[in-house]
């Protein structure tokens, strides 16, 4: 999946995702392409993104760890987070 997750809050993300883990076969990968927060003075093509999508939509990007919780909250685990230029591939597996 590419840039769906950033478009929703973490309810209507993580009911995205628990459709995708009842389709997914146990032995799956689930790659999705979005940008993520980084510290402080890092990533700032994410966080310009992240300010624009509050203002316009009320949504947002997230950090790290925020998408290990909502890919937990769907039974997935997060094998790696890999750079792809500005954008980042998430990794996950089924638990």
């Amino acid at each position: 999946m590419r840039y769906i997750l950033h478009d929703w809050l973490d309810d209507d993300a993580a009911r995205i995702l628990d459709v995708i883990r009842q389709a997914i076969a146990d032995d799956g990968r689930l790659l999705v392409v979005e940008q993520l927060i980084q510290p402080p003075n890092d990533g700032t093509a994410a966080k310009f993104s992240d300010l624009n999508m509050l203002v316009a939509a009320g949504r947002r990007e997230r950090t790290h760890d925020e998408f290990a919780a909502l890919f937990e909250r769907a039974a997935f685990h997060v094998e790696r987070v890999v750079p792809a230029g500005a954008h980042w591939v998430i990794e996950a597996t089924p638990v």
